[in-house]
């Protein structure tokens, strides 16, 4: 079977997701670093989406059972999963939804990233046979936990596996709400994570949700389309 695994799925982008993808009926394994917490976020989703078929376990297990995995880790524990789980994440679709955050009075801003512009791009480089792609670093998570609701905005992906941006595609447009929207290769997944920035600096601000919508493309147009 098909699945689809999001690692650090105990937070609240990762539940999200994880809601979002099982009550669109994808199989999900939800990975955590403590097993135990994976496994209660599973009943958590079963408790909410009627047939949904969703497992927890350890994060490097949960990579392994996957054919495509989501990234949602706290920024600090991408390196030390990489130490143990890269060799989980060859050759296979990697979704990093990961920015490296911090807020200073009210402020957002990006932490660097030790030894590359990006996470997309750091794990890249660890992982050069994962077809990596960036995608939604700008989705607010309490959206996507709410299934009574669509999630308004659009979904900027960048990579450089035209294929693989496809299917991240698809799965993005599972999502009732959602539009993917093809941003080119996956250096520019650094811009992503600065746009994130900014927008969570506005909500706290106007004390609001804010997403993206890129308005001048057709709503009709898929992310690598033509």
């Amino acid at each position: 079977m098909s699945r689809i695994a999001i690692l650090g799925g105990t937070g609240a982008q990762g539940l999200g997701l994880a809601l979002r993808f099982a009550a669109a009926g994808e199989a999900v394994v939800i990975g955590s670093r403590v097993a135990e917490r994976a496994l209660e976020a599973a009943a958590r989703v079963r408790a909410a989406v009627r047939n949904a078929t969703v497992e927890g376990c350890e994060n490097v297990a949960a990579a392994a059972l996957a054919d495509r995995v989501v990234l949602t880790l706290p920024v600090e524990g991408i390196v030390p999963f990489l130490a143990d789980g890269a060799a989980q994440l060859a050759g296979k679709i990697v979704i990093d939804a990961m920015v490296p955050l911090t807020v200073r009075k009210r402020v957002a801003e990006l932490e660097p990233v030790v030894g590359a512009p990006s996470v997309s791009e750091l794990v890249q480089m660890r992982v050069p046979s994962a077809r990596v792609v960036c995608a939604f670093k700008n989705v607010p998570s309490d959206e996507l936990q709410d299934l009574a609701h669509p999630v308004p905005g659009d979904v900027l992906l960048c990579g450089d596996d035209e294929l693989a941006r496809c299917e991240v595609a698809r799965l993005v447009e599972l999502i009732a709400g959602l539009r993917a929207v093809d941003a080119g290769p996956l250096r520019l997944a650094r811009y992503i994570e600065g746009l994130t920035a900014l927008l969570v600096s506005l909500n706290l601000r106007h004390k609001t949700l804010t997403s993206i919508e890129i308005v001048g493309l057709e709503r009709t147009r898929r992310a690598g389309a033509a």
